[in-house]
């Protein structure tokens, strides 16, 4: 059985949002643990400008941000990393559910809460890459 003679592939989910005021959040811790001084300027000025901007929609600015993130507040960037890879294997299994005709297995993927798929997403990242798929 091939994957195009299937049921339609679900749409992906999109990717979390980083908003204005999560970006204010972390200038302030950086400020708070002195980690904004160990940042390199233009980063600093990305993250003081970052969170006057009403919405963060540039996929590029996203990702430098998410950078600096790392660097300022580890526990959020992980955390924010595990969501997006457990919504990509979600994403993943309800499509193989589909291939393989469980659709109440998908219906049930479908209505995973939010824990479950920070759990995907942090069991993926805590493999090995010799074992992930």
């Amino acid at each position: 059985m091939s994957p195009s003679s299937s049921a339609p592939v679900p749409p992906t989910p999109p990717a979390i949002q980083i908003s204005p005021q999560l970006v204010s959040a972390a200038y302030k811790r950086a400020l708070r643990y002195g980690a904004y001084w160990r940042l390199r300027p233009e980063e600093r000025a990305l993250l003081f400008l970052a969170r006057r901007l009403k919405a963060i929609k540039s996929p590029a600015l996203r990702e430098a941000i998410l950078r600096i993130l790392e660097k300022v507040w580890p526990s959020k960037a992980t955390m924010i990393k595990a969501y997006e890879e457990g919504l990509r294997l979600l994403a993943k299994k309800i499509q193989l559910a589909l291939v393989i005709g469980a659709t109440h297995i998908a219906e049930a993927l479908k209505k995973a809460s939010l824990d479950t798929i920070k759990i995907l997403g942090i069991q993926y990242i805590n493999t090995p890459l010799f074992y992930r798929g």
